[in-house]
């Protein structure tokens, strides 16, 4: 009885681990995402004024 509840809470704390990592994960795909729009526009921006 014991481990069946040890097993329970072991796979409690797995779930909440990766439920963890994965906002953790889209946090950081979005930062990236971010940045590469960021980049994309100042590219622009200077593509703009060297062409002009």
């Amino acid at each position: 009885m014991a481990q069946i509840a040890r097993e329970k809470k072991a796979t409690e704390k797995k779930v909440a681990f990766q439920k963890k990592q994965e906002e953790g994960g889209k946090k950081v795909v979005n930062w990236i995402f971010a940045a590469l729009i960021a980049l994309a526009l100042a590219f622009v921006v200077y593509s703009v004024f060297i062409v002009s």
